[in-house]
C-alpha cells in the first residue's frame, strides 16, 4: 500500500473500508496543498467536495472570519460533508491555521460509494445531515448573539481592534496552546513615532484619525488567524500564532511599510501628514509568560526607538 493510500486508510472516513475502495478513491484525485491562511470552505461559495485532512490544522469560523475559531480540525478528520450531502453552501468558514494537506473527494464519487454500499446508508446520512444543519444554525445563532454581546467589551471603540481587556485574557491562553502544540508564537509591539508631536500639531481629532488609519492598516495586513490589538494610547500589539521569528520579521516589515504608505485624512476629507512606526518583536520560548513576552517585545521596541525609529528590532 502506497503512503497516500495508508494516509487515506487511516482517516476516520475510510476506517475498516476495503483496500480496493481506498485505491478507487485515490485514483480520482490528488492531494491539495494549503498555505497558512488559505480559505478552504466559505458560506459564500458552493462546495462540491469532501476534504480529508492529511496533515496540518484547520480552523472553523461561524458567521465571519473575524469571529474566534469554534473548532479545530486535525489530521484524519473530514470536512465539507454536510454541504455535499444536502447540496447547500457550507455553514462555516474553514481556514488553514498552518500549512496543510487535504485530499478532495468529489460529491458524485461519495454519493456513488454510499449508494453502492446501501441505499439505507444514504437515507440515514441525509436525515443526520438535516438534523445537524438545524442544530448548527441554532448554535451559530446562539454564538453570534454571545459574540455581539461580548464584542463591545473586548473591542476598542476608536480603532475597532481588540482592546487591552481582550489581550489580558487571550495572550496567556494562546501561549498555553502554542506550548502544548510545540508551536512558535510571536508578538509585535508597535508604537506610532512622535505621536505626541503629531497630536500637538494636528490636534486630538487629527491624532484620532492617525490611530484609526493605523488600525485599518493592521486589519488589512495581518492574516485571518492573527490578532491585532490596541495596547494603549499610540501603542498596538499583534499576536502571530504558529509563526516563527523569520516569518514574524516579514510580517512586521509589511506592517511598517504599509503604515508609511497609508494616507490619512481628517473627518472633512483634508489630507493629514502620514505616520511611521517602530516595532519590537519577541518569540515565545519554554516557560515564557504573557508578561515576560511583552516585556521582551518592549525591550526590542526601545531599541527601535533609540535606533532612529521607523524600523523593526528583534
Amino acid at each position: 500500500m502506497s503512503a497516500l493510500a495508508q494516509e487515506l486508510a487511516q482517516s476516520e472516513l475510510f476506517r475498516d473500508v476495503p483496500e480496493e475502495i481506498v485505491h478507487l478513491v485515490m485514483a480520482q484525485s490528488d492531494p491539495m496543498e494549503l498555505l497558512a491562511g488559505d480559505i478552504l470552505l466559505s458560506p459564500d461559495k458552493e462546495n462540491h467536495h469532501l476534504y480529508l485532512l492529511l496533515s496540518g490544522t484547520l480552523d472553523v469560523h461561524f458567521g465571519s472570519l473575524d469571529t474566534p475559531p469554534i473548532r479545530e480540525l486535525n489530521k484524519g478528520v473530514s470536512v465539507g460533508e454536510i454541504s455535499i450531502i444536502d447540496g447547500t453552501p457550507p455553514s462555516a468558514y474553514v481556514i488553514a491555521r498552518k500549512n496543510s494537506r487535504v485530499f478532495p473527494i468529489h460529491r458524485d464519487l461519495l454519493h456513488d460509494l454510499v449508494a453502492s454500499t446501501s441505499p439505507v446508508a444514504g437515507n440515514l446520512l441525509r436525515l443526520m445531515t438535516q438534523w445537524m444543519r438545524a442544530n448548527t444554525q441554532r448554535i451559530v445563532k446562539d454564538r453570534m448573539q454571545i459574540w455581539e454581546l461580548t464584542d463591545h467589551a473586548n473591542v476598542d471603540a476608536l480603532t475597532g481592534l481588540y482592546n487591552r481587556r481582550w489581550l489580558d485574557n487571550a495572550l496567556a491562553r494562546l501561549l498555553e496552546q502554542a506550548d502544548k502544540g510545540e508551536q512558535p508564537l510571536c508578538i509585535l509591539l508597535i508604537d506610532v513615532d512622535h505621536f505626541k508631536k503629531y497630536n500637538d500639531t494636528q490636534g486630538h481629532l487629527g491624532g484620532d484619525q492617525a490611530l484609526i488609519a493605523m488600525g485599518n492598516v493592521l486589519k488589512t495586513t495581518v492574516r485571518p488567524y492573527d490578532f491585532a490589538t490596541r495596547y494603549g494610547g499610540e501603542e498596538f500589539l499583534v499576536i502571530l500564532p504558529n509563526t516563527n521569528k523569520e516569518e514574524a520579521i516579514v510580517a512586521a516589515e509589511r506592517i511598517r511599510q504599509n503604515t508609511a504608505q497609508k494616507k490619512i485624512c481628517s473627518s472633512e476629507g483634508a489630507e493629514l501628514p502620514g505616520i511611521t512606526i517602530s516595532v519590537g518583536l519577541a518569540m515565545n520560548r519554554p516557560g515564557v509568560t504573557a508578561q515576560s513576552l511583552i516585556a521582551a517585545a518592549d525591550a526590542q521596541l526601545y531599541r527601535a526607538k533609540s535606533g532612529g525609529r521607523n524600523c523593526v528590532k528583534y
